[in-house]
């Protein structure tokens, strides 16, 4: 399943493999997520805080409120096929949260390493 990145007018970022609420514009894939567990993997959660979406390995979302699992990524960089890391980042002066696959964040702040690792290839 593809892991693609949504904004909503500039205010919210929701990564998801499903379905998104009317008002997000797709911004590409991040990856591909697996639908089951498989060797070297680990479950990806959407949650939600103050109305931002944001992923985590975590099932009990950090202290905030669950939605889904979208699937699960790779604990490590896949082995014989091409994968990204997936990081969560946070938008400079602002606590909106998002998810990239570059370490810098698109010039914003990350609060942490990779969640994972999303299959490309």
């Amino acid at each position: 399943m593809s892991l693609d990145r949504f904004l909503k007018s500039g205010k919210d970022h929701l990564s998801s493999v499903w379905h998104v609420p009317d008002g997000y514009a797709r911004e590409g894939s991040m990856g591909r997520l697996y639908t089951a567990p498989a060797a070297g993997t680990h479950p990806l959660y959407l949650c939600v805080v103050r109305g931002d979406h944001f992923l985590t390995v975590d099932v009990n979302c950090e202290g905030q409120q669950y939605v889904t699992r979208l699937g699960w990524i790779h604990d490590a960089p896949p082995a014989g096929v091409a994968g990204a890391p997936l990081y969560r980042c946070l938008v400079n002066g602002s606590r909106e949260l998002f998810e990239s696959n570059d370490p810098n964040c698109e010039g914003q702040a990350s609060p942490g390493g990779p969640l994972g690792y999303a299959v490309t290839g």
